[in-house]
């Protein structure tokens, strides 16, 4: 299951929704975070790990991989 969260604060995030499919999440992270001019990722509850993260519509590096707090 891959899951959307959004950034409310430094460190700390929300679930917004989840999808069966990667790619529905990817397509998710990326107009929420263009909607909202935030920070969004993708988190893969299956491995624990953020596969990508959004900022202001834009793809950023995540830094390896990160465990969602």
């Amino acid at each position: 299951m891959f899951c959307v969260h959004k950034q409310v604060a430094h460190g700390q995030w929300v679930d917004q929704c989840c999808f069966k499919t990667e790619f529905d999440a990817y397509v998710s992270a990326m107009t929420k975070s263009t909607e909202t001019m935030g920070t969004c990722r993708v988190y893969d509850s299956t491995f624990q790990e953020v596969t990508m993260a959004f900022e202001m519509g834009m793809e950023i590096d995540v830094g390896g991989k990160e465990t969602a707090a």
